[in-house]
This record gives C-alpha cells, sequence and structure tokens, in this order.
C-alpha cells in the first residue's frame, strides 16, 4: 500500500473557490494522473493513477476518505482508469498493457489479469453494454472489447483511421478527439467486428489541441478540450451531421497561458466539469449550450505552469460529490454548493492600528451561521467571531501589539446544514506585525557569506550548486533555470550547475546537491522565523514531476537533521518560503540548515530516466521573535490576588485609555482577544466568585 503523507478533513482553500466546497483531501508521496470513481455495495470510491501504480480510497464517507488498496506499475505520467461489474481497468502508456483488478472484496484489490495485445495506451472507455475501447494504443487506433467475462476480456474489434487521444461511447456511436488533427470524430460501433466513420469535424484549434470531448444527454451537443495555451471549451452543434456547427465556448480568465484538460457532463445534473490544470475543478451551466455560464469553481493549486494543476475528475457518484486528482497535491473530494470561503492573506504590516481581517463566505444551499477566526500570538491561540458585512463578507479586528509578532490565522466557517469549512486547507496563514530583529541575513551578492557546496552523501554527476551570476535556460515553456537573481537591484545566488545557457547540459544529474549554511547561533531567542526565497524546477526531461527539493535543519551542527521542506512541485519562479522554527525544532547555539536538489533516476521506457533539475536560492533571512510574558492574569494591581480592587483598576483603564498600561493590559486581557473590556471584567468577576 502506498504511504499516504497527509489528510486534511473539513477543508477549503489551496487558492481559491467559489460554490464548492472541499470536504477532505489526501496527499501523496509521489505525482497523480487521471482518476475515476464506483460505487458498490453502497459504498463509493475513487481509483486513482500515480507515478508508479494505481490507488483505491474509500470515499462513502466524503470528510474520512482512506486508501483501501494499492496496485504497482511501471513508472508513468499517464494513467487512464475505469471500472466495470466489480473490476478496474487500467491503461500506461509504460508498457503494461491493460491491467484487470478484481475488487469484488473491496478492501483487497487483486490484480487478475493483463491485456498484452497493447502495450502502451492513452485511453480506455466502457461503455453501458460492457465493451471495453482502447485508444492511443499499438497498431490499431481502437481496440474494442466484450467484457461479458471481465476478467477475461475478449478482442471483438478494431478501427484503423487516425491516433485518438480520448473517447466517449454513447448509445453505440464513439466520439473521439484526434488531438495531433484537431478534428473529432463520430463512429457507429455498433457492429463493434466493424466500426464505421459517419463524420469527421476541424475544431479549429491546430495541431495539438483537441485532446478530449464529451457528449450531452441528448446527443445534440459535442463539447471538446483544447489541450494547448490559449486554446478553449468549445460546443458544437451535431444534430445534423452533415452540418455540424460550432455555436459557443468557455474559458477562464487566466486561458491566455493555461490550458483545459479534460471535460465531463454529469448525469445528475447536466453540469459540464472540467478539468483545468492551474485553473483547478470547473462548474459550468450549460442548458443553453449558446451561452455557458460558469457556476463554481475549486482551484486545486497555487502553481500557475501550463501542465500542473488538476489533471483528471470523477463526476457520476450517486452521492453527487466530485473527486479531483491534482498532478501535485493528491485526491480532492469536492462538493457542488455547500460552503466556500475566499480570503486575501493579510500582508505584512508596522502595527499601526488595528488589523482588519476580511474573507467572503458563500453558500448556494444553506445559511452560514458563524464564522470564526483563530489567531496565534505570542504562541498562544484565541478565537473571535467575524462579523458580518455587505456581500456575504465577514470582518474581524487584530488589534497591534506593542511589540514585534508573527501573526498565525485561520478562519472558519459553519452553516446550518451542518457544513463546515477551513481556510487555508493546509496550516495557517502568516504574517509580521511589526518589525522583527535580524539574526542572520544572506543576499549573496559580495560572497558566498561562507556557505558551503556539497556533502559527503552528494552523489550528483552534474549541476553541483555554485555561487554566481547565474545563466538563464529555456523551454517551450519558458525558463528552466532563473535569468536574474532575487534580490533587488543584485546579480548574485546560489545555483545548480551554472555552466551554459543549454538547456540540460548542467543541469543535476544522476543524484542529489547539497548547499550548507554556517553555523548559526539561535540560542538567545524564544522563536525565530526563516525565510528563504526559492527557484525549483523538474518539470522537464524524461521523468518530469519525480525529482525531490529537501531543507532541512539541524541543532547539534549538522549531526542530525530534521525536514522543513519536502516537495516535487517545479516552481519555475521566485517564490518565498517562511517557517518557524519552533515548530520543527528547539533552538541552540549550533543551527545549520541544508538545501538538497535531487534528480531520481528511474530505468525503463523513459529514455535516460532523468529530469531538467534545475534549482536556486537567494535572500535568507532570519529573524529573532521574543514572546511577551504576562504571568500575573487577573491580579491588575500585582498585590498577589484577584479581588474587587482589580475590577475597578479595570474599568478605570477602559474609561480612561491613559490608564492602559502594558502591565495592566497584559494582567487584564483574560480572554486573549487583544483588547480589555466588558468581556473580561465578566472572566474577572467570575474568577473571583469561584
Amino acid at each position: 500500500m502506498k504511504k499516504i503523507l497527509l489528510v486534511i478533513l473539513l477543508s477549503v482553500g489551496f487558492s481559491d473557490a467559489v460554490n464548492v466546497q472541499l470536504l477532505s483531501f489526501l496527499s501523496y508521496d509521489e505525482d497523480t494522473s487521471d482518476i475515476t470513481g464506483f460505487a458498490q455495495d453502497g459504498r463509493e470510491f475513487a481509483v486513482m493513477g500515480l507515478a508508479n501504480g494505481v490507488t483505491f480510497v474509500d470515499v462513502t464517507d466524503p470528510y474520512n476518505p482512506f486508501e483501501v488498496g494499492y496496485i504497482p506499475g511501471s513508472n508513468s505520467i499517464w494513467r487512464d482508469l475505469k471500472y466495470w461489474n466489480e473490476h478496474v481497468y487500467i491503461g500506461t502508456e509504460a508498457d503494461d498493457g491493460i491491467k484487470v483488478v478484481d475488487v469484488s472484496n473491496l478492501d483487497n484489490p487483486i490484480l487478475v489479469n493483463t491485456i498484452t495485445d497493447v502495450d502502451n495506451s492513452h485511453n480506455i472507455h466502457i461503455d453501458s453494454d460492457g465493451f471495453l475501447y482502447i485508444v492511443g494504443a499499438d497498431t490499431y487506433d481502437i481496440w474494442i472489447y466484450d467484457l461479458s467475462n471481465p476478467a477475461q476480456p475478449e478482442l471483438v474489434g478494431t478501427w484503423l483511421g487516425e491516433y485518438l487521444h480520448d473517447i466517449e461511447v454513447y448509445n453505440n456511436k464513439l466520439y473521439g478527439a484526434a488531438i495531433y488533427s484537431g478534428f473529432f470524430y463520430i463512429i457507429d460501433v455498433s457492429n463493434k467486428s466493424n466500426p464505421q466513420t459517419l463524420a469527421s469535424f476541424d475544431t479549429g484549434g491546430g495541431y495539438v489541441s483537441t485532446h478530449d470531448c464529451a457528449i450531452t444527454a441528448d446527443e445534440q451537443y459535442l463539447i471538446t478540450a483544447d489541450e494547448t495555451m490559449g486554446g478553449y471549451i468549445k460546443i458544437f452543434d451535431i444534430s445534423d451531421y452533415n452540418n455540424i456547427n460550432y455555436i459557443s465556448s468557455y474559458s477562464t480568465p487566466e486561458n491566455e497561458t493555461h490550458t483545459s484538460h479534460n471535460v465531463y457532463i454529469q448525469e445528475s445534473t447536466g453540469l459540464m466539469i472540467i478539468s483545468y490544470y492551474a485553473d483547478g475543478t470547473r462548474f459550468v451551466d450549460i442548458s443553453n449550450p449558446y451561452n455557458p455560464v460558469e457556476v463554481g469553481y475549486y482551484d486545486t493549486t497555487e502553481l500557475g505552469e501550463l501542465y500542473s494543476g488538476n489533471w483528471g475528475t470523477y463526476v457520476d457518484l450517486p452521492s453527487g460529490n466530485i473527486v479531483s486528482s491534482d498532478i501535485e497535491q493528491g485526491l480532492f473530494v469536492l462538493k457542488f454548493g455547500g460552503l466556500s470561503i475566499e480570503h486575501t492573506p493579510i500582508a505584512d504590516t508596522n502595527g499601526d492600528g488595528p488589523i482588519t481581517v476580511s474573507t467572503t463566505v458563500t453558500s448556494m444551499t444553506s445559511i452560514i451561521e458563524d464564522v470564526t477566526l483563530y489567531v496565534n500570538m505570542d504562541n498562544e491561540w484565541f478565537s473571535m467571531n467575524m462579523m458580518p458585512s455587505i456581500d456575504d463578507t465577514f470582518n474581524a479586528e487584530i488589534n497591534s501589539e506593542n511589540h514585534a509578532s508573527v501573526i498565525r490565522y485561520y478562519i472558519i466557517a459553519d452553516d446550518d446544514d451542518g457544513n463546515n469549512a477551513r481556510y487555508p486547507i493546509d496550516g495557517n496563514l502568516m504574517f509580521v506585525l511589526g518589525e522583527l530583529d535580524v539574526s542572520a541575513e544572506f543576499d549573496f551578492e559580495s560572497s558566498s557569506q561562507q556557505w558551503t557546496a556539497g556533502s559527503p552523501s552528494d552523489n550528483a554527476s552534474a549541476g553541483l550548486w555554485e555561487w554566481g551570476n547565474p545563466n538563464g535556460t529555456n523551454d517551450q515553456y519558458g525558463l528552466v533555470q532563473p535569468e536574474d537573481d532575487h534580490t533587488e537591484n543584485g546579480t548574485q545566488c546560489f545555483v545548480t550547475g551554472n555552466g551554459s545557457s543549454s538547456i540540460g547540459s548542467d543541469d543535476v544529474d544522476n543524484g542529489k546537491t547539497t548547499l550548507l549554511s554556517p553555523i548559526i547561533d539561535l540560542s538567545n531567542m524564544d522563536d525565530a522565523l526563516l525565510s528563504y526565497w526559492k527557484w525549483y524546477a523538474n518539470d522537464g526531461g524524461d521523468n518530469p514531476g519525480n525529482d525531490h527539493w529537501y531543507v532541512d535543519v539541524s541543532n547539534d551542527g549538522g549531526s542530525t537533521w530534521t525536514e522543513l521542506e519536502n516537495t516535487s512541485s517545479s516552481w519555475r519562479e521566485w517564490q518565498q518560503k517562511r517557517i518557524l522554527l519552533s515548530e520543527y525544532t528547539l533552538l541552540s547555539n549550533v543551527m545549520q540548515f541544508r538545501f538538497i536538489a535531487e534528480d531520481i533516476q528511474y530505468n525503463g521506457d523513459n529514455g535516460s530516466g532523468g529530469s531538467i533539475v534545475e534549482a536556486a536560492i537567494d535572500d535568507v533571512l532570519i529573524q529573532s521573535i521574543y514572546y511577551s510574558e504576562c504571568t500575573n492574569n487577573g491580579d491588575v494591581n500585582n498585590d498577589g490576588g484577584v479581588n474587587v480592587l482589580d475590577i475597578v483598576n479595570t474599568v478605570n483603564a477602559i474609561l480612561d485609555e491613559t490608564l492602559m498600561t502594558d502591565e495592566l493590559n497584559c494582567a487584564a486581557d483574560l480572554n486573549q482577544d487583544l483588547v480589555v473590556n466588558i468581556l473580561d471584567i465578566v472572566i474577572m468577576v467570575n474568577m473571583i466568585l469561584d
């Protein structure tokens, strides 16, 4: 069984959502590909392709999904999966044939057969009559199998016409997307042994465009998805095969630099649902196909690369829940409707005046009951209600402290149907209030500042860390290695392999390379905030997306290490990371940090097995944090006890703000909401009475 790294429940918001609620999320330690789902014996399942196999996940309780099985396979970034009669069929482009998995025992999927007529395949489909169609395969453009015996598929027909990338089959008609010509085909498959082409049509997308297609329930409209930057979701009227017409299109606002992937029609609602790579899962009302209207979306990623983010979606679970696969993130269980939260994170501030936290909470089906802001200041958590404003907006104020602090926070919303949502999905948001002292700063402009490239465990044959002015390298999608450092008006940073401007000539190859910081004394502070700017690209070459980036910390001078960051997500631009060190380790006088870029080798059908891996580091900053000490809670006059005199002093301070000293504020703010008011007096009275 594949190791699951993270489970987050009742959460919302990696990035952005409207009218879609995240019910749960599972993260995996390898990239994902396509996804399908099925219901059996009263349970619901998601089946998702991974780089080295397939995971089977029980999503019956959408808030608590769990993996029930794993079928290994050869390394590949492409897998396609379909379910029929207690069996799951797995296709891939990795010379694995078509695997047949028996799921009659839902808690123990078993590989029972492999179709070996084809080695590679791109897509598979099973129609309502139990026929399996394979496309993007060897020899023939369509292979057709009878699944009367689901464990022993029988070949009954083929078609040779043009490479089809993806297909749908409905009422004995096959609708195919020919990606390399930009055409779609309509093929009569009522005679499985002799399929006949009924029509073909040029979608106008050009070469490498028409990736995928879907058909409406009345078979009047065909929808295609272009997999090319600036491409569109296009709707065609196909009611007359001799007079096919393009009638409308849909795209996201970021379409000029992004692309769609797969399009689906949900049977129960008729909604068009799209896996839109970097723009997440999109929900579009096509009840009027001449005017498609977006009615909701969930953005599964903060990445912006052309082929990052949401790969696939399964839309027809009986519950109505949606399961989506994000290449870098993992499995998302979504619900159209419910609660969604939009929020712009708070930027660092100098602390003048209260800080307003604002969020928009929406629900299509229920009444929002509570929105709560949870705040951590001085390493203490407290909560406050967010008050409704206009246009579904809720606000709360964080009062300024009298010293510099790191503020962490998150938001939870509840409705009257029992739904709740959390922003962000993973961890907390963070901003700096005031000016923190600088303990160590490295901009690498004048020198390497005693940082060291290399460690005894390094084994990379090329692309080693070095200090210098980076030489940018490009592929068809843009920069792979940065052309400029991050420092404003600067030139120098640490970069992997800086010897050539030719892509792949000096990237990280055949192993890992390590960059070590000098020893740093952080022993005299309560906490420390580590900040660094990184560049990491691993999405090119023979095995894109499989290589890892690591950041570790040691508090014993490098004898032992604790992991701070471990990701396979490519990010072709400078990205800032900020980490509170106390959450990972104890501070000491011999702190050290290391940054590792690694090229993982795979043998087999993927060329040399390596990826194009480039990394850079710049502007490393460590800031000191000191927490306020307040030990005399309620004892405002510091006489050793809490009594009526403390209430009098507190009331006078509230009425005359000039009397509100730091000491009084510390002692009187009993509910820790950073303001002294009647609520604190109520607590003080209860303390006296008890």
